[in-house]
Parts: structure tokens; C-alpha cells; sequence
């Protein structure tokens, strides 16, 4: 019970983090007037997409033969 007790204790509180650096980012996208930490903060999310984008098209082509979606 203990254990249960910890690892909801754990998952809540990384999606805690995850919040506060997502609002922080949109802070200092809207409000801050430094360009370069805002084309850093960019950058790093577009990367982040763009990895995400070519895992989730490497699943759907390894479960689902699709010649259209999958140009091997």
C-alpha cells in the first residue's frame, strides 16, 4: 500500500513539473525581451515536435504496411 501510496505520490508530481515548465516557457515567450532566449525556447520545442512526429510515423509503419504514409 505504502508503494502505491509513493508512486502516486511521484507521478503527480512530475506532471507538477512538467506544468510549471510549460508555463514558464509561455512566460518568457510572451513576456521577456531577450530574442535569443526566445528563439532557443523555439528551436528546442521544434526539435521536440519533430522527433515526435518521426517516432510516431516509425510505430505506425512497423504495426501497419501502408504504402502511402510509409515510402520503404
Amino acid at each position: 500500500m505504502r508503494l502505491i501510496i509513493l508512486l502516486l505520490c511521484l507521478l503527480s508530481l512530475n506532471n507538477c513539473t512538467y506544468f510549471v515548465a510549460k508555463e514558464t516557457a509561455k512566460i518568457v515567450l510572451d513576456t521577456d525581451k531577450n530574442p535569443e532566449k526566445k528563439e532557443k525556447i523555439l528551436k528546442k520545442q521544434n526539435l521536440k515536435k519533430e522527433a515526435n512526429k518521426k517516432k510516431a510515423k516509425d510505430f505506425y509503419c512497423s504495426k501497419i504496411k501502408d504504402p502511402v504514409k510509409c515510402n520503404e
